[in-house]
């Protein structure tokens, strides 16, 4: 049952980026066409169409995580990203939802050395050491809550104050606006 479990995340986590940006898309396209809709009438879903969809998402999700997970090179996926990266605004949203998701789910953590809090104005921001120096550490200080943007700072390491959070902490405490 664990293994069932973890080929269905596998698959979630491989397939979420294409899901969140066509979930956008989708939301703009249905605001825009709720109107026309709306003046021609829609019918009630049915609910055994509806439990059979979700069993399908179910099935394709538990065999996109076997096939991530016996074959890291997962052709159809690798062909889908060399397609949306040609897209000019469409790559970017991808490319930032992607990144968030390897963040979240710990695919990231080569990246980040991990999480400093660095002096600012009498407050203390938090901030990502991405490398570090003989003579100090490159801090990204990402904005909030939005942490695609932000500051590179290269500080002393006598001004760094570590954290023992987590990489994935930090990102969720500056995207929850300190809430989490």
């Amino acid at each position: 049952m664990e293994d069932i479990f973890r080929r269905i995340s596998k698959g979630l986590l491989t397939i979420l980026p294409f899901v969140i940006l066509v979930w956008i898309f989708s939301f703009v396209y249905k605001m825009l066409a709720g109107i026309f809709f709306y003046l021609f009438g829609m019918t009630d879903s049915n609910l055994f169409a509806t439990l059979f969809i979700m069993f399908c998402s179910l099935v394709i999700l538990f065999y996109i995580g076997f096939l991530v997970e016996k074959n890291r090179e997962f052709l159809l996926l690798k062909f889908t990203e060399l397609v949306i990266e040609r897209i000019p605004v469409v790559k970017g949203v991808y490319a930032t939802v992607k990144d968030l998701i390897k963040i979240f789910s710990g695919g990231d953590k080569e990246n980040y050395l991990g999480v400093a809090y660095v002096a600012f104005g009498g407050s203390k921001l938090i901030g990502f050491i991405t490398k570090e120096e003989e003579d100090g550490y490159w801090i990204f200080v990402p904005t909030t809550p939005n942490p695609t943007t932000g500051l590179l700072l290269k500080i002393k390491k006598e001004e760094v104050e570590l954290s023992n959070m987590s990489i994935s902490d930090g990102f969720k405490k500056i995207i929850s606006l300190g809430v989490k």
